[in-house]
């Protein structure tokens, strides 16, 4: 597992470093695959803002956690992502390995030639997450999107979620 660490108004020492190594061992040893993790660090006031990400059994995985203390906030975050890992490793279904293909396994910024549409901007692909309810609201919030699609594990079906203004959420069921 290799990671990258990025702040914003935090300063990451060598001792800082080396404790973060150290725990990110622990979860080394939970995650099989050889993954890379984004591990993002940014003073908040007068908290310290953690958050992980990563690319692991075919979905975006991320852990946001928040305290006064670095060490603190290191510690707290890696148990977090250590459990959402066990949870995420519980929840695959045997048909749902990481080697079948979702729905674009690679980001694109830009349409391919040949398909420039001048109300389409740009095309991303993303992969499609399988994923409950709970944890699609979740991924919204971490990543502050207005609408998210997945998988919903509960049904096998593709969902939609929209938030509106006042902070509701709306469930699109699509039909075959």
């Amino acid at each position: 597992m290799d990671f990258r660490v990025s702040t914003k108004g935090v300063e990451i020492t060598d001792a800082i470093k080396n404790y973060l190594e150290k725990r990110l061992e622990k979860v080394d040893r939970v995650i099989e695959d050889n993954v890379h993790l984004d591990i993002k660090f940014e003073k908040d006031s007068s908290e310290y803002v953690g958050k992980i990400m990563v690319h692991y059994l075919g979905k975006d995985i991320i852990v946001s956690e928040k305290s006064m203390d670095i060490y603190n906030l290191i510690d707290i975050l890696t148990d977090s992502f250590e459990k959402k890992i066990k949870r995420e490793k519980d929840y695959v279904r045997p048909t749902h390995k990481a080697n079948n293909k979702g729905l674009g396994e690679i980001f694109k910024d830009e349409m391919p030639e040949g398909e420039k549409d001048e109300k389409i901007s740009n095309v991303k692909r993303v992969n499609l997450m399988i994923t409950s309810l709970e944890e699609a609201i979740a991924q919204m919030e971490v990543m502050n999107h207005e609408f998210f699609v997945f998988r919903n594990m509960e049904t096998n079906e593709i969902n939609m979620l929209l938030r509106l203004k006042n902070g509701k959420f709306i469930l699109y069921e699509f039909q075959e």
